[in-house]
Order: structure tokens, then sequence, then C-alpha cells
């Protein structure tokens, strides 16, 4: 399974534990040294 594959397959499974999804971006430096809090964007759809 490629790596997209795998993410959605990830997100199928927060979303049918009633899970929202946010994103959370790091550089792999901070991921790597462990301090990755990253930058939380959320995202809002006004309808």
């Amino acid at each position: 399974m490629n790596r997209e594959n795998k993410l959605m397959e990830q997100v199928k499974t927060l979303k049918a534990h009633g899970y929202k999804l946010a994103l959370a971006i790091a550089t792999e430096a901070e991921v790597k040294a462990g301090a990755a809090c990253g930058q939380l964007s959320i995202i809002t759809e006004n309808k």
C-alpha cells in the first residue's frame, strides 16, 4: 500500500470513530528533535 492510500485509510478510520480532522505541520527537524508541536491550521467551511 502506498503512502497516500495508507493515509486515506487512517482518515477513514478516524472519521468512522467520529473524529473531525485537523492538519498539523512540522519540519522534519522538529519531528526528529521530538519538539514538533507544529502549527495547527483550522479550516472552516461556511455553507
